[in-house]
């Protein structure tokens, strides 16, 4: 989730505008919906090479229907996200894309709300399974909550946004189709200590964001890049999050 560091960054950088050499750049383009699937009637779409905003980071502007398109310089990107700068931290958050190799004109869809899939990475088992397994920070916007928690034999500091997830709350989508989800796990990601812990509540073990390990059925799959969605709808109030990460495997569907 950004911070308000990260949002004065935003004001201040000069951002590239989308009007390269079409010699030398390809086409990005798409729908931006909500939680529903009604197109968004204002949206930023920020394309962030090496890190989050920086100075070569591409900005453009959903038009009235939701409709983006940016003309980008081709290669590897960082990070995509998609929000409404104006309503982000306050009614919305953001879709988020990761580790995208964006080498040809293509179309990227999003959906965005009240919830993100941060840091999306995906991988396969190479042995004992057919599976791909994805790993993600849920956040939600809400009040967070502070407390300990005992995991592996350690009393650990907990940072929590996390939503409500139950079985049915995680959907994987590999190339547009849906993938069978097997199981999944929560897990604890250690993070930077906020200066908002509460006293009583013991950081001497580090600071953690709970954090989930999905487990799918691999499909049959070709070599060469491959696109994963992961979304995610809390089980008590159906708020949605989605991203996305670009992977490519070989000729065993492998390799990632």
């Amino acid at each position: 989730m950004k911070s308000i560091l990260h949002l004065s960054l935003c004001a201040s950088v000069s951002l590239f505008s989308a009007a390269a050499n079409s010699t030398d750049s390809i086409t990005v383009s798409g729908l931006v919906t909500d939680r529903d699937g009604q197109p968004v009637s204002k949206c930023d779409v920020f394309f962030n090479k090496e890190a989050w905003i920086s100075e070569d980071s591409v900005h453009v502007t959903c038009d009235a229907q939701g409709h983006y398109e940016a003309q980008i310089t081709p290669g590897h990107y960082n990070s995509l996200y998609i929000c409404d700068e104006e309503k982000y931290a306050k009614t919305a958050l953001e879709f988020w894309g990761w580790n995208l190799n964006l080498n040809r004109s293509q179309v990227i869809d999003a959906a965005f709300d009240t919830m993100e899939v941060y840091s999306l990475s995906a991988w396969a088992s190479n042995g004992g399974s057919n599976s791909i397994f994805a790993s993600f920070r849920p956040m939600r916007l809400t009040t967070p909550t502070h407390y300990n928690k005992e995991v592996g034999g350690k009393n650990i500091a907990v940072f929590d946004l996390a939503p409500t997830i139950d079985f049915s709350s995680i959907e994987g989508v590999l190339d547009g189709k849906a993938m069978e989800l097997v199981h999944f796990n929560w897990a604890y990601e250690k993070v930077t200590c906020s200066k908002n812990v509460p006293a009583e509540v013991d950081t001497s073990n580090g600071c953690f964001m709970p954090m989930i390990v999905a487990q799918f059925k691999k499909p049959k799959i070709d070599s060469g890049q491959h696109v994963l969605k992961i979304r995610m709808t809390d089980a008590e109030v159906g708020e949605i999050g989605e991203g996305i990460t670009h992977f490519t495997s070989n000729e065993s569907g492998l390799g990632f």
